[in-house]
């Protein structure tokens, strides 16, 4: 289960931001959502950009929510779009000739700005995500004459007004898909559209399918937090969508404080993929008291289901190395070891690792006499030392060379493998004594 939190603040101080940030990341989120209006970006881009890469150096993603595009998405300021206003042609115009302040989404000009304004956004911005926030349209039956062109039938315009929405959004999230396949495209509902959740599931370039379960807004009992939550899962399980589930920490006072902590473990009992929340919201009658309490109950989330990342900013993965252990199977497999006595310098050196073309002194020649039986010792040790460079490389113990069960080492070998500068020697087991249990208190 993923953390989302809507930062709806403005981005003009650094070092409050980072405060900001750094508690938000706090409660274990991975993602926040930050709603742009569509004249914000061009008055203070230095600012937005800077927040953003905070939010980014931070270890959260951002989502970016269209904010009042259109009037067609909803958004954080009660602001008119400036593309209706500057185009009213686009508006809806209903039976009665009347125009709404909503540009219809089926003028293909509207869809052109539309696309060309998150073009920018995505080729500029760190951003992870777009979220269409509360689409809507469908209150008022259009009749402008884009709609009347695509659907002659008058007693059809309803239904196809429906339609029209769902391929409308079909082609948002697949021209977003054409930019960036790793932007994620989210839908949040509100609860009176719940309906069109079964509709919405199959957009196929649809990443996530939300709900804003405002029950106190909607003036709503609690118990119904549980109902809308539920719609949305069953649409998206049905169809491989994550679901989102946003719990109302605004407008919070003494009066609904416990209904939000009902509210949240209801949420909670549904395991959605990702629950939203606010941070620092309006209307609240004691602002830091319910972001405690807030940040109280996130931590109920199971951490096992967080998305924790253990870094600031992302970085290139290293690539694999092909290293091969060693195994047992593999060392039964090694050829048996042949005295140094009868190695040539070349075979010396591939033995060694010492690179042959490297001066070095001269070894001498190594002369071994024959034990008088079993119970002799080994041979004689040469009467001049080796070289420095052969008697500083310890012997791995996972490259150690099996002893030959017939032939006896020379005792050259013997004092390179056992009497090694800095390693240990492992005795033999006695022979009464190797079918005995070993003690577990024993190193």
């Amino acid at each position: 289960m993923d953390i989302i939190v809507a930062y709806f603040h403005a981005l003009l101080q650094p070092e409050v931001l980072k405060q900001d940030f750094e508690q938000i990341r706090s409660t274990g989120a991975s993602s926040i959502v930050y709603a742009i209006h569509e004249q914000e970006e061009r008055r203070g881009p230095r600012d937005f950009e800077r927040g953003l890469r905070q939010a980014r150096d931070a270890g959260l993603k951002i989502h970016l929510s269209l904010g009042r595009f259109g009037n067609i998405f909803a958004g954080p300021a009660l602001m008119p779009s400036w593309y209706t206003f500057r185009h009213p042609q686009s508006r809806v115009l209903d039976q009665h000739g009347r125009y709404h302040e909503i540009s219809c989404f089926n003028h293909q000009s509207f869809r052109a700005w539309l696309f060309h304004e998150i073009d920018h956004y995505l080729s500029i911005y760190p951003i992870a995500g777009i979220v269409l926030d509360e689409p809507r349209g469908l209150e008022v039956t259009c009749y402008c004459p884009a709609c009347r062109a695509l659907c002659p039938d008058v007693t059809d315009l309803a239904r196809f007004r429906r339609r029209s929405m769902i391929e409308f959004l079909h082609e948002l999230c697949g021209h977003i898909k054409q930019v960036g396949a790793h932007i994620k495209t989210t839908v949040v509902l509100h609860p009176h559209d719940i309906s069109l959740a079964e509709d919405l599931a199959t957009i196929e370039n649809l990443d996530t399918l939300g709900c804003h379960l405002f029950w106190d807004m909607l003036q709503a009992d609690v118990s119904q937090v549980e109902l809308w939550g539920r719609q949305v899962l069953e649409a998206t399980r049905g169809a491989t969508k994550r679901s989102q589930l946003w719990l109302q920490n605004f407008n919070i006072s003494e009066r609904n404080a416990a209904a939000m902590e009902t509210a949240f473990t209801g949420i909670l009992s549904l395991e959605p993929d990702e629950l939203g929340c606010y941070y620092f919201w309006r209307n609240n009658a004691d602002p830091m008291q319910v972001w405690d309490t807030t940040r109280r109950l996130l931590k109920r989330v199971p951490r096992r289901q967080l998305h924790w990342r253990m870094y600031t900013s992302p970085s290139p993965l290293p690539y694999p190395m092909n290293i091969t252990l060693p195994s047992r199977e593999r060392s039964l497999n090694k050829p048996p070891l042949t005295p140094l006595a009868t190695l040539t310098g070349s075979s010396l050196a591939d033995l060694t690792g010492i690179d042959s073309k490297r001066p070095t002194a001269p070894l001498p020649e190594i002369t071994a006499s024959e034990p008088a039986d079993e119970g002799q010792g080994l041979a004689t040790r040469p009467t001049l030392p080796l070289p420095e460079t052969f008697l500083s490389e310890p012997a791995q113990e996972e490259n150690r060379p099996t002893r030959l069960p017939t032939t006896p080492l020379p005792e050259l070998e013997h004092e390179l493998y056992e009497q090694t500068p800095g390693q240990a020697s492992l005795p033999e087991p006695s022979p009464d004594k190797a079918d005995e249990p070993r003690d577990p208190q024993d190193g």
